[in-house]
């Protein structure tokens, strides 16, 4: 995973950098959402791989009608170096770009059971005072986790699970 988001890397920025430097950050947004939910289909990455398949059709797959000529290019130069199965991860980092741009911040939270909005609202305080950021909480039930709440928050990750309490415990008295 971390290979493809290195891969993944200076095409998000670059579609970012350009989009954001023609205004069109929430359209550029939407196309690779939805691209990135074509490249995610075990049929389509297949055809994405066939040698008999001519860039332009994947450039049309992809990017569809409505989508500007700069799309269209970014598409055709990703589907050139055979790097369309690389578009969910592109679609995220863009995602992160703007987040970092436009001072928030999604965060997940994976957790035992539902929390509260006491907690959420107190979470959220945490991290918007940590990160300087407004922050977007969602969250997600971990049926594997025993307890406690594990939080990622762009390239942080706050492990606060009974699991990880445990392993840090077990570190400490070992070494």
């Amino acid at each position: 995973m971390s290979e493809l988001i290195t891969l993944a890397r200076p095409y998000a920025k670059a579609a970012f950098e350009f989009a954001k430097g023609e205004s069109a950050v929430d359209q550029w947004s939407k196309n690779l959402v939805v691209a990135a939910g074509l490249a995610q289909d075990d049929q389509i990455l297949n055809y994405f791989s066939q040698p008999n398949v001519q860039v332009e059709d994947l450039v049309q797959l992809v990017s569809g009608n409505d989508a500007s000529d700069e799309y269209k290019n970014f598409i055709r130069l990703l589907a050139e170096n055979d790097r369309l199965s690389l578009l969910p991860e592109v679609a995220e980092l863009y995602q992160y770009y703007l987040e970092q741009d436009s001072q928030s911040l999604t965060v997940d939270v994976f957790s035992a059971v539902e929390l509260t909005d006491a907690q959420k609202q107190a979470m959220t305080a945490a991290l918007s005072k940590r990160t300087g950021k407004q922050i977007s909480l969602q969250t997600h039930i971990d049926n594997d986790m025993m307890g406690g709440a594990r939080i990622h928050c762009g390239d942080l990750v706050i492990d606060g699970t009974l699991r990880g309490k445990v392993d840090r415990l077990k570190t400490q008295l070992f070494n």
